[in-house]
């Protein structure tokens, strides 16, 4: 049996298809569906396994980033979310679906508090759009989308990707390993809030979080726009150096290994525990 992925659409999420297409690759079978249709019919939330809200730029981000559309999805589909996340499933916010999940309080949920917004994700210190590559390293966490994973080169595209909190919640996050990610320089050092290395000034250099659980991840950066060698803002070199050196490329880049955890995860066993 296929594991199932749904990625949501709609209202100026802009990035479905190349995550519906991210998932398919590593063996899912995904589609792509709009808010509306889901809110009609939330019961198709029982027969999937893994839930994407993309990136884009929902409601143009007139009330702030992932405001609007987190408010739709919560009066319309609070309560099947919570049962979703309850199953042994997997979640995943990216970009404005980052802002969405954050704003919904499906992440951190701390102490399974989930509907409980305790984390911003604000307005970048630059007060610019940033759309650049980064390099973020995987913390001590037990989320399985990142299994494996030490670090990844990915891009970012937002203007409000500055995650905030009370000092009190931050702690809490690092004593629970619910700090996914942290921006770093290219050498693997930390990026210490230095422009361009965290392109947003995110409070201790967080790119990503996730609940109690580890399956709910929420992340600023875009695995989907960095998962395949060709999409690198470096690959002409790599492939130069690859040609020089008498060796080939490999199509995957560092993004698409979020993706195929996604998939390893749902082994047979699993598919039938939550279907």
């Amino acid at each position: 049996m296929t594991a199932k992925a749904l990625v949501i659409a709609g209202y100026g999420l802009n990035c479905e298809e190349e995550t519906a297409l991210a998932f398919g690759h590593v063996g899912f079978d995904a589609r792509i569906v709009h808010i509306n249709d889901l809110a009609e019919s939330p019961g198709q939330l029982e027969n999937i396994q893994t839930l994407c809200v993309p990136g884009g730029f929902s409601y143009g981000d007139d009330t702030g980033s992932g405001n609007a559309f987190a408010q739709k999805m919560r009066l319309t589909l609070s309560d099947h979310l919570k049962e979703f996340i309850a199953r042994d499933t997997l979640t995943i916010g990216i970009c404005n679906g980052c802002q969405v999940v954050v704003n919904l309080g499906l992440a951190p949920a701390i102490d399974d508090q989930y509907g409980e917004r305790t984390v911003a994700v604000t307005h970048n210190l630059t007060a610019r759009y940033q759309c650049r590559w980064v390099d973020v390293a995987v913390q001590d966490t037990h989320s399985p989308w990142l299994d494996g994973i030490e670090s990844m080169h990915i891009p970012v595209a937002h203007g409000e990707g500055r995650f905030m909190m009370e000092e009190t919640i931050l702690q809490t996050l690092k004593d629970k390993n619910q700090i996914a990610l942290r921006y770093t320089k290219p050498d693997g050092q930390a990026a210490k809030n230095e422009f361009p290395f965290n392109p947003n000034g995110s409070t201790d250099d967080i790119a990503g979080i996730t609940d109690p659980s580890g399956r709910v991840l929420t992340l600023m950066p875009h695995p989907e726009r960095g998962m395949f060698t060709s999409q690198r803002d470096d690959y002409t070199t790599l492939k130069e150096n690859a040609r020089r050196a008498g060796q080939s490329l490999p199509d995957t880049s560092d993004g698409m290994a979020l993706f195929q955890n996604a998939a390893r995860y749902f082994e047979t066993a699993n598919i039938k525990k939550t279907a």
